[in-house]
């Protein structure tokens, strides 16, 4: 059993609209190549240019190298996988059956940003917080965050099981779908893998195709908290990818940092997304409308903030697609 894909019917259910919104941070661009012989490459660079990840052949063991240019050997198809960080949380619930998966973060069992809450609740995985207590439960992969402590990924190491540090800031949305075939690759998973990555592609394509020949760009401002999206940020993707103007790249951000209302006023978005916690996208909303540096741009006196539950607008996963989805309903439906 693997979580259902994104679709247009479950997004309206799963969001509460006030109406849409969405973000999230991230770091590359990726390549795909399936050279003749049972290769698969897949290969992320950071914006240097340097090769973060690359995988080889498809037979085992499969030999990777991860995010911090350190070679992890993979010598069977993973039956028991531990996931460490929230956003791999998501990759792994995706490819793999969920009774396989035997640790995963402690945002797996908060439900209001957890995509894969049903499924933790169902399967009980143990919340992989240190090496001690994911050595008891003998995995034969571990997949962290390269943001994770090293001595977590160093102990486990030494027990000989393999640790893959993923890349996890994400930029674009390719980097995605490049992290749904890695997930693939290093679980044996190769063709689920392709068919979530189709999945999530053909989610995009259909949102972009929301947007009829003609339609002006958008301004979109994206909200987390007292700090905006700018450029090389996933929000920032997301936006151009549906044909809109992501107002804090506009305005100049670099990556994800702090604005004032002032800003915002002067910026004066035609549309602002953010999030709150399910049950909280009143208050939030009206807390926004409090302020008059919100409350005289063009999104507030128009009807159009947009305020996503937690779930949909924090995803830097497969579950991505649901934030895509949403934002093209609203602004171009």
């Amino acid at each position: 059993m693997r979580p259902a894909r994104p679709s247009q019917g479950n997004i309206r259910k799963v969001i509460l609209i006030l109406l849409l919104a969405a973000g999230c941070i991230a770091i590359a661009v990726d390549h795909f190549a399936s050279p003749p012989g049972g290769l698969r490459i897949i290969r992320q660079e950071d914006a240097s240019g340097k090769s973060r990840i690359h995988t080889g052949p498809l037979e085992y063991p499969r030999v990777t190298t991860d995010s911090d240019d350190f070679t992890v050997r993979v010598s069977r198809p993973a039956r028991r996988i531990a996931s460490h960080y929230w956003s791999i949380d998501e990759y792994v619930y995706s490819v793999v059956q969920p009774e396989r998966v035997v640790a995963v973060s402690e945002s797996a069992y908060l439900p209001h940003i957890s995509n894969i809450y049903a499924l933790a609740q169902r399967y009980r995985p143990a919340i992989a917080n240190d090496a001690e207590r994911v050595l008891a439960l003998r995995p034969d992969l571990v997949i962290a965050s390269d943001g994770s402590r090293v001595e977590f990924s160093d102990l486990l190491r030494g027990a000989n099981i393999p640790v893959y540090r993923a890349f996890t800031a994400f930029t674009s949305l390719s980097q995605i779908a490049a992290t749904i075939r890695l997930t693939g690759y290093l679980t044996g998973e190769d063709d689920a893998a392709a068919a979530v990555e189709r999945d999530f592609w053909q989610t995009i394509e259909r949102a972009k195709a929301l947007r009829r020949p003609g339609v002006q760009p958008p301004r979109i401002l994206g909200l987390g908290g007292r700090s905006s999206y700018g450029d090389q940020t996933l929000f920032d993707d997301i936006v151009r990818t549906l044909g809109g103007i992501n107002v804090g790249s506009e305005g100049g951000l670099k990556g994800y940092d702090a604005v004032s209302t002032e800003q915002i006023l002067r910026w004066d978005p035609e549309w602002i997304v953010t999030s709150a916690e399910a049950g909280q996208s009143t208050a939030v909303l009206e807390q926004m409308l409090s302020d008059p540096g919100i409350a005289l741009t063009q999104a507030a006196r128009n009807g159009r903030i947009l305020v996503f539950d937690h779930n949909v607008f924090l995803p830097m996963s497969p579950f991505t697609a649901l934030l895509v989805t949403a934002i093209a309903e609203a602004v171009y439906g």
